[in-house]
């Protein structure tokens, strides 16, 4: 009987501990990219990306390792904006973003980001932005080569910033709904940050 409750014991334990380091991950950011070549991508992220962007000579593929597992991305310039085109292993789209100014956000989406930040941190100052799409592939696919679509499709905002708590400052990643309304925060396990900016 006491074996059985010790055993019962460390098994709730384990569990809790469990629990508590994945809540801690969900609040956690970690990104690690590795350039990889093109023939190691599946060949329908290839493919997809390649009709996205028929012109473009300079898409670079990376293999991406984060607390959640494993992705593979594809950068490039265009326009002006850095596009990132996300795929799991096997080629299925995640999401496409593009980097943004500030100042070329919504104003609603604007004044909701700049309350929230105020709000949270004695003082912050944004990193990078990116609009984030998801949805259908054929729909994103048209939203971008036609620059618009009468299909659903769903948009947010990521940001990178450093905020000031009290006498802390870290990196944050947050992600915002179309109308600038907070989801999610993350802190940014350090490394360079420069891998995110491309």
């Amino acid at each position: 009987m006491l074996r059985k409750m010790t055993v019962m014991k460390h098994c709730l334990l384990l569990i809790t501990a469990i629990l508590l380091a994945h809540v801690a991950n969900a609040q956690k950011k970690f990104e690690r990219e590795t350039r990889i070549k093109s023939a190691k991508v599946a060949e329908k992220a290839r493919t997809y990306v390649e009709s996205l962007f028929p012109d473009s000579k300079k898409i670079k593929w990376y293999l991406e390792e984060n607390l959640e597992g494993v992705t593979i991305e594809a950068k490039l310039k265009e326009n002006r904006s850095i596009y990132s085109i996300e795929f799991d292993t096997l080629g299925t789209l995640h999401d496409i973003e593009r980097t943004q100014k500030f100042d070329q956000l919504p104003m609603e989406v604007q004044g909701n980001v700049t309350a929230y930040l105020k709000k949270r941190y004695k003082s912050f100052k944004i990193k990078k932005i990116q609009i984030q799409w998801t949805g259908d592939p054929d729909v994103l696919h048209a939203l971008i080569r036609k620059g618009d679509t009468d299909n659903t499709f769903t948009t947010n905002y990521e940001i990178v910033y450093t905020g000031r708590e009290d006498k802390d400052t870290a990196s944050y990643e947050s992600l915002f709904d179309r109308h600038g309304k907070h989801i999610e925060t993350k802190e940014i396990i350090e490394r360079n940050l420069n891998h995110l900016l491309y």
